[in-house]
């Protein structure tokens, strides 16, 4: 289906995006989603007790389900000798066993409920930025309407309603020729190709954005700084319109954090979850840590010093749930406080994940890091990912961690050649690890100065 959009001339692309745009904006926006907005909206209200208290509640009764519907955790609480009725405090979960990815793939068919009927859940694939990729369930009404609930529930800490107008910088690759963007009339959202902002494009694309008019953009840092960069350097002129900007994805850097800032005019907001949607948190308004939205997941951080590894449990999967899990993210931690704002809890004030370099080329052009994830991603097999190097605009190290020698390395260079020009040399061999930062694996790195 992605080949054929790509292909398509501009008439059908935009027919197909917008039809597919009414279809993410109903199971989003219709039927439970106001009940769950209003509902996490009004829980702001509540007192940082009264928050801790419930989210106590919360726990417990999950890991009384988990308990009674899930195979692997009926048998590792009783191997530790754990009752989930007898709670009386967070710390009685730390008794309980870590649930590794490892330990996922293993005991997969164990972990979740299967007594929900089929229909209610859909299988979700992690991109593997952490070692190998990872097969899950999700249930829908988490998927899209309660996930929309927490996301526009923190939007409206800045300012931003429901359906307001956006621009969205994505990852999804819909195009391969100008035009670089398309309107989805369905959630007054422009949607902008990340693959094909570049020294040559940035200019329209910046012309694009001020003609729209949005209220706010949301998409990858890297790509929102090379705009930015574009600006100041142009000292070109932004919409007025612009209220914030949301990030997410990738690691926001905090000397980028002010380029952006000092370019569009508007606070830079970060976000911060999990592929396996087992929590999420947010940076919001004259705050100094990030919020954790108390209802999503119970998060645990351990270690000793600032630094500590994320553990968490998820509180609204009712079909896969997971139980303290390790999700190889590091925060800088800071004493337990809360929002003075919105009264959630904040635990962290920085997030060490994901750096991955932008690739620059013997033309000048810059490649995305979410153009190379995007060109690689269909490659990956289960067990396996990939590290690229770059030594010079070039020469390149194709790094991958396969094992079982899964991946297509033929057809792999080719459209790597296509991404990064055909004068391109790249050396392809096999490692056993991969370099990483904070848990994450980089998955480019740009060594060249």
């Amino acid at each position: 289906m992605e080949q054929f959009l790509i292909k398509s001339p501009y008439w059908l692309k935009v027919i197909l995006i917008n039809a597919y745009g009414f279809l993410l904006a109903t199971r989003r926006f219709s039927g439970s989603f106001n009940r769950w907005f209003t509902q996490y909206t009004n829980n702001l209200k509540k007192s940082p007790g009264d928050i801790k208290s419930e989210q106590f509640d919360l726990l417990k009764n999950n890991l009384i389900y988990c308990y009674e519907k899930i195979p692997y955790y009926k048998r590792t609480f009783d191997e530790a000798g754990f009752n989930p009725r007898k709670m009386t405090s967070f710390n009685d979960i730390t008794i309980l066993p870590f649930l590794t990815k490892d330990v996922v793939r293993k005991e997969f068919d164990n972990l979740y409920n299967k007594d929900i009927p089929a229909q209610r859940y859909s299988l979700q694939t992690t991109s593997g930025s952490t070692g190998e990729k990872l097969n899950f369930f999700l249930p829908k009404e988490l998927s899209y309407k309660k996930n929309a609930a927490f996301m526009y529930r923190f939007y409206g800490m800045w300012g931003v309603k429901p359906k307001d107008r956006r621009v969205t910088i994505g990852g999804r690759i819909f195009t391969q020729k100008p035009p670089y963007w398309v309107y989805n009339r369905f959630e007054d959202q422009l949607l902008l190709s990340a693959h094909h902002l570049k020294i040559q494009t940035v200019a329209s694309y910046i012309e694009k954005i001020n003609s729209f008019g949005p209220i706010f953009i949301q998409g990858h840092p890297s790509a929102i700084l090379l705009m930015a960069k574009h600006i100041l350097a142009q000292d070109s002129k932004v919409t007025p319109f612009l209220k914030v900007i949301f990030t997410t994805g990738e690691t926001l850097l905090e000397e980028d954090q002010i380029t952006i800032e000092k370019a569009f005019k508007c606070p830079v907001a970060q976000q911060y979850g999990s592929r396996e949607d087992c929590f999420s948190a947010q940076r919001a308004p004259n705050e100094n840590g990030y919020l954790v939205n108390y209802e999503h997941g119970f998060i645990e951080l351990i270690g000793d010093g600032d630094v500590k590894e994320v553990v968490v449990t998820s509180l609204q999967n009712d079909v896969m749930p997971f139980v303290r899990y390790k999700m190889n993210d590091y925060v800088r931690a800071i004493d337990n406080t809360h929002s003075k704002q919105f009264n959630l809890p904040i635990l962290f004030d920085e997030v060490i994940g994901r750096v991955d370099d932008t690739i620059f080329l013997k033309n000048g052009d810059a490649v995305l890091p979410v153009s190379v994830r995007m060109t690689i991603k269909p490659f990956l097999k289960e067990g396996t990912n990939y590290q690229l190097i770059q030594w010079s605009n070039t020469n390149f190290k194709l790094s991958l961690l396969d094992p079982e020698k899964k991946i297509d390395t033929n057809a792999l260079n080719t459209v790597l050649r296509n991404l990064l020009g055909n004068d391109i040399e790249i050396s392809v061999g096999y490692t056993e690890s991969l370099i990483s930062k904070g848990g994450k694996i980089r998955n480019i790195i740009r060594e060249k100065d």
